[in-house]
């Protein structure tokens, strides 16, 4: 038997649906080669839904690893093959910022420094 395996204590994931069209992720704390593959597997499990908009909110991340961006890269263009508009919110985080400048990853991605509300549907 096999169980599926734990999350690790150093991300958190939440998701929320501020619109029926749209699908907002937080992530929080560290997203490196030992957490992305959690994220990974939500916004896999969140585009599967093929909403009209994914937000992706890094405001609350602590560190932000190549493995993370990767990460990143791989939804913008799963989403780009879903029809789905990706956003990722790096908030007022600098480092979050400045690991997607180093890694060219802030040219391949949409991002914007607070997230806009949803249009009703």
């Amino acid at each position: 038997m096999t169980l599926p395996r734990a999350r690790h204590p150093g991300l958190r994931l939440r998701t929320t649906w501020p619109a029926p069209h749209a699908v907002l992720v937080t992530v929080r704390g560290d997203l490196d080669s030992a957490t992305a593959p959690d994220l990974a597997r939500m916004v896999s499990d969140r585009l599967w839904a093929t909403p009209e908009r994914l937000v992706l909110d890094l405001s609350e991340v602590d560190f932000l690893g190549v493995a993370g961006v990767r990460v990143l890269v791989h939804a913008a263009m799963r989403a780009e093959q879903c029809g789905t508009e990706l956003l990722v919110v790096t908030g007022p985080n600098p480092m979050v910022r400045r690991a997607l400048e180093v890694t060219g990853a802030d040219e391949r991605l949409r991002c914007a420094e607070k997230r806009a509300e949803p249009a009703p549907a």
